[in-house]
């Protein structure tokens, strides 16, 4: 039975309330609560609702352009539908798109022409740290401003980290990982991610339609992830089932958002290196040989900060487009 706040939400959507096509649309994005998910329903909510000019729904079609949610993925587009979100008042997008810009003033079409996406999503240059396995750093990779913006995106969605179950599709808490983690799901993202999603996918030399949903990792004093590879093992029909379906896990991004704890490596056992970036450096690996074997020299740990926190945005790397 459909609930009667969905019934009205409805009904109200239908009468052309953009607040309710926008709260529809976001229901209708993800389901639940009595609401199945049906994302081209959720579009078109949206755009009807960005039509009758609602900023809220302006600023999420402008995350569906940089994600290319139902839509070609297109960042220039993502730019000028936050430009329009913010002419329209949608205090999120006003302080997305200054920061984009790098300016405080209140000319969003000034501040749309100044948003520069040759230099958000140009890469610094990448050191080889071992040729075999292939281990690269890229430093300076973020600025401090963008690993602050960063952590404020996800940390609010904190939970327990996962593992891949072995038995069966899906994941399974794991005494061997005891850190959190947050997704980058495309209800709690925003532009600025996917402008540092592609200075990595120009870091690797990878386009970004090959990335699994980015992590936010946070590790407390304690916390660690044991000694593990990130490609996927397949040594179970799951995980068999697993690489047919989406392709091997290639290669890992760890950008380390902050410095300020002691300890926290990140631990290669096998070829006895230990790393720890500085704040906005990033590590870069891969976790196949070049025929795509895996590569079990890559086996590495999230060692546990002994004082302080530790952040990293993880990003996974598959073999085939990610749909």
């Amino acid at each position: 039975m459909i609930p009667a706040d969905v019934i009205a939400l409805r009904a109200r959507a239908r009468a052309g309330d953009p607040k309710a096509l926008t709260l529809l649309g976001r229901r209708l994005l993800v389901g639940g609560d009595g609401v199945a998910a049906s994302p081209q329903e959720a579009v078109a909510c949206l755009k009807e609702a960005a039509n009758r000019g609602n900023g809220e729904a302006t600023a999420l079609l402008s995350v569906f352009a940089a994600w290319g949610v139902l839509r070609s993925h297109d960042l220039g587009d993502a730019l000028d539908l936050l430009q329009r979100a913010a002419e329209l008042g949608w205090t999120a997008s006003q302080r997305e798109l200054q920061f984009i810009a790098g300016a405080q003033n209140t000319n969003w079409a000034e501040l749309r022409r100044q948003a520069d996406l040759a230099r958000w999503t140009r890469s610094p240059p990448v050191k080889v740290l071992r040729e075999r396995p292939s281990i690269r750093v890229c430093e300076r990779f973020a600025s401090v401003a963008e690993c602050d913006w960063l952590i404020a995106l996800a940390r609010h969605q904190l939970q327990r980290a996962m593992v891949y179950r072995r038995d069966a599709a899906g994941f399974v808490q794991s005494a061997n990982r005891t850190n959190t983690e947050a997704s980058y799901f495309i209800g709690n993202s925003d532009v600025v991610l996917k402008l540092v999603e592609a200075r990595v996918a120009a870091a690797v030399g990878i386009e970004s339609r090959f990335f699994e949903v980015a992590k936010l990792l946070h590790y407390e004093p304690g916390q660690q992830f044991h000694a593990h590879c990130d490609f996927q093992e397949p040594s179970t029909p799951a995980l068999r089932q697993e690489i047919e379906r989406h392709g091997q896990r290639v290669a890992t991004v760890l950008v380390y958002l902050n410095d300020d704890y002691a300890g926290g490596e990140t631990d290669f056992p096998r070829i006895g290196l230990r790393y720890r970036g500085a704040r906005g450096d990033a590590l870069i690996f891969s976790n196949v040989r070049a025929d795509g074997s895996p590569d079990y020299d890559t086996l590495h740990a999230g060692l546990p900060p002994a004082s302080g926190v530790k952040w990293v945005l993880s990003q996974w790397i598959r073999s085939r487009p990610v749909s």
